[in-house]
């Protein structure tokens, strides 16, 4: 069976988060988002609205406040499409922790928590058997949020003097506050109590003298009775590091040149990542997904920047026919475009990416959510690429009519280039084209001018870029995902397009997976011994793309932070899709290691027993008593492609996507690219 005419799903999907239409919910639902309130409101009745934007459905939901059931419904799920509901509630006077928690068969998920206070206008409500009296004083102010503050900073003296503010912007005041380092107090001082609806804000400084790492927290309170009324920020953690533990490379470059570049590294990388110095320069990319945020719970703030050179928006739309995407992508797609031309550019998700609230935003803020959130890494992070990834799997219909039609191209190039403009923190543009020539989503897209439309696209896209970087003075990179198999990569004229595109990502992963019953390793490194996925590992694919003109040193491999399964496998043939975390058939990697594998370095748990292929570097999981098969990238296998790189002269190596590894996988990029290790994690 050839690869070009299979339906080889590559993860830089839409899809990726789809369990499918009409069946029995897979995994428990997405995460409901309770939306806005006031902190404080003045009214007993309140209409409480909720959404799930996007994932896994319920059936059934629910309104707590501080526990307590206060109403519920039934939902109608229609998978993937959204799902909202409302009720109207009447509260007495008080302070009240909302939760909507949304159910179906296989489990419940819960909203953020959601804190109001309901204050009385007389300050006196009836509250059935008696009244309940309200004052300013007896009322939790609302949440302080800490300034802005480094990762890690150099103990360069004898102590170091950190300044630390914080803002309340709106809602119940407080009339003094405290700073606590670790846990206890350090500092504390009154603060005048305007309006109930007035900001506050002050600040104060602490001395540190002694190495590791310190947590600080804002306590707002107010004083009823004698008795303290207190909110906590949430946590801000900086390291305290000693001058040695900034890296200083001493070596050579590619070129031969001394690199004596330093760097201090950020301990915040979360979950298992280690802080690691790139010493070799290659590229350190991975996919970040808007909709991420939803039940995956996965957000800029979780990615361990410091350890990219590149973070990879996925995904941005094109305006026209969009007739391989999901209905509610195409809906959101046909509402941003209905003031636009088509072949321009557009967002999906305008509440993921622009809308949505995090800590440290005002209401009235232009640019929020996922976009809000990369300009605040990209300040903590100056030197990391970030690109908007136009396309992917479902959305990439229009680039065949746009490609071979140069009116249509200079439209599309002139809003792309337009719309970097607008959103000033990305650094360039990754078209993700699948695929030119066919074989994509849309069985019925792809031609042979698609050949010569890719390059013509790719000229065309640099040139406007190159004015860009006069009119601003700064550097944007071009790069492109790419499909690594023969039939696909000789649907492209690589030896016009490789000038002027900076990197091909190329996805050597999916070559097996459960849209059909073949089971093989899904993102093997080299052929097995019986040379039974011959064509469908990474070196032959990387090997397909030299051929074709593809420089060595613009390839960047991909690594698989997931693994697809089959259950039912008799004699290398499967019987439909193991349930996975997100979506039929995949799993993330986290979820692998933690209930599959028994731990980074497990042997099989729960049944399943863990084998390597050392011939194809290519980890599995087998269980026997159900025929369950996974195959996976693990920390060997991707240290293994490390190397590969290194060895070849590629340009480094990417991965899909990031939100499905709890950094091992990350960290094994930088072991095989034989990076310095700077900080072990923490945990």
């Amino acid at each position: 069976m050839s690869y070009s005419n299979n339906k080889r799903f590559t993860l830089s999907v839409v899809a990726a988060i789809i369990v499918g239409y009409g069946h029995c919910a897979t995994a428990a639902p997405a995460k409901p988002s309770i939306s806005w309130l006031a902190d404080t409101i003045s009214t007993n009745d309140i209409n409480v609205h909720w959404d799930m934007w996007w994932g896994e459905n319920a059936s059934s939901w629910r309104l707590l406040a501080n526990e307590e059931q206060k109403c519920s419904g039934e939902l109608s799920p229609n998978n993937p499409e959204a799902q909202s509901g409302q009720c109207d509630v009447t509260f007495v006077s008080g302070n009240y922790n909302l939760v909507v928690e949304i159910c179906n068969a296989s489990g419940c998920t819960q909203s953020d928590s959601r804190s109001i206070v309901v204050e009385a206008d007389s300050s006196t409500t009836s509250s059935g058997g008696g009244e309940v009296t309200a004052t300013v004083n007896e009322i939790a102010p609302a949440k302080p949020v800490i300034s802005w503050l480094p990762a890690s900073i150099e103990l360069t003296a004898a102590s170091v003097s950190v300044d630390i503010s914080w803002d309340m912007w709106w809602g119940a005041n407080g009339d003094h506050w405290r700073l606590l380092q670790n846990g206890q107090s350090v500092y504390s001082n009154t603060i005048v109590a305007q309006t109930t609806n007035a900001a506050q804000t002050a600040a104060t400084q602490v001395s540190l003298i002694n190495l590791g790492s310190y947590e600080f927290q804002v306590e707002l309170c107010n004083t009823s009775s004698g008795a303290d009324i207190c909110t906590l920020s949430n946590a801000v953690t900086v390291a305290l590091i000693e001058p040695g533990n900034t890296v200083t490379d001493t070596g050579t470059d590619e070129t031969g040149a001394t690199d004596t570049e330093t760097s201090t590294p950020s301990l915040a990388l979360g979950e298992y990542n280690a802080a690691y110095k790139n010493t070799t320069g290659k590229v350190v990319a991975s996919y970040f997904v808007e909709w991420g945020v939803y039940g995956r719970d996965y957000h800029v703030e979780n990615i361990p920047a410091a350890n990219l050179t590149h973070v990879l928006y996925g995904f941005i739309a094109i305006c026209g026919d969009n007739a391989s995407a999901l209905a509610s992508a195409r809906n959101a797609i046909d509402s941003e475009c209905a003031d636009q031309a088509d072949d321009t550019v557009t967002l999906v998700d305008r509440y993921a990416t622009l809308e949505k609230s995090y800590p440290g935003d005002a209401w009235n803020d232009p640019i929020r959510g996922n976009f809000g959130q990369l300009i605040k890494m990209k300040q903590q992070n100056s030197d990391i690429k970030i690109l908007p990834s136009i396309g992917g799997w479902t959305l990439s219909d229009p680039f065949f009519d746009i490609a071979n039609d140069p009116a249509r191209r200079a439209t599309f190039v002139t809003s792309a280039i337009e719309f970097i403009q607008q959103y000033d923190f990305f650094d360039g543009i990754d078209v993700d084209w699948e695929f030119p020539g066919g074989g994509g989503a849309n069985a019925s897209k792809g031609s042979a001018a698609d050949k010569q439309g890719f390059a013509d696209l790719m000229t065309e896209l640099r040139a406007a870029l190159d004015v860009l970087q006069i009119e601003t003075g700064r550097t944007y990179e071009l790069t492109a995902a790419i499909n690594v198999s023969a039939a696909k990569v000789n649907n492209v004229n690589y030896v016009a397009a490789a000038p002027y595109v900076d990197y091909f990502f190329a996805m050597s992963y999916d070559f097996y997976g459960a849209w059909n019953n073949e089971v093989g390793h899904h993102s093997a490194l080299y052929p097995m011994e019986n040379n039974a996925n011959a064509g469908f590992n990474v070196s032959d694919g990387v090997d397909n793309l030299i051929s074709a003109g593809v420089p060595a040193s613009k390839i960047v491999v991909g690594a698989a932070m997931y693994g697809r399964g089959w259950k039912g496998v008799i004699d290398g043939q499967g019987n439909g899709a193991i349930d996975g975390s997100w979506e039929a058939g995949v799993l993330d990697y986290k979820d692998i290691e933690l209930n599959y594998l028994g731990g980074e370095n497990g042997v099989g748990i729960n049944g399943f027993i863990y084998q390597y292929d050392d011939v194809a570097e290519a980890p599995s999981l087998y269980r026997a008593s159900t025929g369950e098969y996974i195959t996976y990238d693990n920390p060997r296998s991707v240290r293994a492609k490390g190397e590969f790189v290194i060895n070849k002269g590629l340009a480094g190596v990417f991965s899909w996507e990031i939100d499905a590894d709890n950094g091992h996988i990350l960290n094994a990029i930088h072991q095989g690219l034989a990076h310095t290790l700077i900080i072990e994690p923490e945990n």
